[in-house]
């Protein structure tokens, strides 16, 4: 029996956007009911319509400094409307297009400019897997569109789409994680009852700007002082990874370097750097370390679902960049289940804060408030509903 196609268009710029596909690859790849196509808008451009995407990935990177150029980005970003195709999303859409033009299988995209570039295709689906839906993000166009909770589908339904078109799935979350949740959970909720030493998980965005960069060292070497072990996760070859490196070796700090290739972590290192190649690598290791874990500290991106979903009390790096950051902040404030790094003088001190969290209970609070609250299985929910429903929109 021939197998139904379906179709994946990813960015492949920073994490998030991407992020969001890859737990329905993974899923739908499982399921064994489906003939996956998967492409990014690099392979599917050429000549100036690549160079556009390859500028969009440039600026990206740009957008994160507080450079003039960086500023003018952030403002462009902020203020962009991906319901108008303006010359750039003609230029940017030229080779996409023509790709799917005759291809009817459902096409499954995660970024909003992608929604507007094409806009009305059949079988447009959109992941919106954010918490967050800043204005940019509600774009018309899409048959379908995933969100993770009742409030996001408000703002999709609010922007003109029908209810019936809008499934909410629940959180997503790594399917890796998703497994291990609950003994991750109850495992670190004892740890925190208890005389342990706490393990915390750091991490930059893909774009890794300075002010996160600086914050998230200082907060590590201060965590590491007051007698608790670091887990660092970073590009490899990386500016982050060399940065790690150097500010560990002059405090004389040991530091074990591994990879997804590594076959353990040395028992007795307060300090792991994990070397990642690619997202796939940073997700399994991240998975495989997961249940070390009760804390973690990142910016407030995708993996502020791990806070609102796993139970694990989080830190976030300031300032908030780009559309989504300061409205993810907003919700995880609000739930009770992170506080913020705001300054370097926070960070250098993260550690005697660390103790006193946990001294008080504070800590175990925050675990407590971000367990049990969401469904976790947004990546299954999706999955199911394409086994579900490809009759009709295959």
């Amino acid at each position: 029996m021939k197998k139904n196609k379906l179709n994946f268009l990813y960015t492949n710029i920073g994490r998030g956007h991407p992020f969001y596909l890859d737990g329905i690859v993974e899923l739908a790849r499982e399921s064994k009911a489906f003939e996956l196509s998967i492409s990014d808008v690099f392979e599917s451009s050429s000549d100036i319509s690549n160079l556009s995407w390859q500028l969009a990935r440039s600026l990206y990177k740009i957008g994160s400094t507080d450079s003039f150029v960086g500023r003018m980005y952030s403002k462009l970003r902020d203020s962009s409307d991906f319901n108008r195709q303006g010359l750039a999303m003609r230029i940017m859409g030229r080779d996409i297009k023509k790709k799917y033009h005759g291809d009817s299988a459902p096409l499954i995209v995660a970024h909003p400019v992608l929604v507007g570039i094409l806009s009305g295709r059949t079988n447009l689906l959109y992941q919106h897997g954010e918490l967050a839906v800043p204005k940019q993000a509600v774009v018309s166009g899409a048959e379908y569109i995933f969100v993770p909770t009742e409030t996001a589908a408000e703002k999709f339904i609010s922007g003109g789409y029908s209810s019936a078109n809008v499934i909410v799935t629940g959180l997503c979350i790594e399917p890796c994680l998703e497994k291990q949740a609950e003994q991750a959970f109850n495992i670190r909720m004892s740890r925190l009852d208890s005389s342990y030493k706490l393990t915390g998980g750091f991490f930059s965005s893909g774009a890794e700007p300075k002010p996160h960069i600086e914050k998230l060292i200082l907060s590590a070497v201060s965590v590491v002082k007051q007698g608790h072990n670091v887990i660092l996760f970073a590009k490899k070859n990386g500016n982050l990874a060399s940065l790690i490196k150097r500010e560990f070796e002059k405090r004389n700090i040991e530091l074990i370097a591994i990879d997804d290739k590594s076959q353990k972590v040395e028992s007795g290192s307060s300090a792991v750097l994990c070397l990642c190649s690619d997202r796939k690598a940073e997700t399994e290791l991240a998975c495989r370390l997961f249940e070390k874990l009760d804390f973690f500290v990142a910016p407030s991106h995708e993996r502020s679902n791990w806070a609102l979903g796993l139970g694990l009390p989080m830190f976030i790096l300031e300032p908030a960049i780009g559309p989504f950051s300061p409205l993810n902040r907003e919700i995880l404030l609000e739930s009770g289940v992170a506080e913020s790094l705001y300054s370097t003088k926070d960070s250098r001190q993260f550690g005697n804060r660390l103790n006193e969290l946990k001294k008080s209970r504070k800590l175990q609070q925050m675990s407590e408030s971000g367990w049990g609250k969401q469904s976790i299985t947004g990546f299954k929910a999706i999955a199911d509903f394409l086994v579900n429903k490809q009759a009709q929109i295959a």
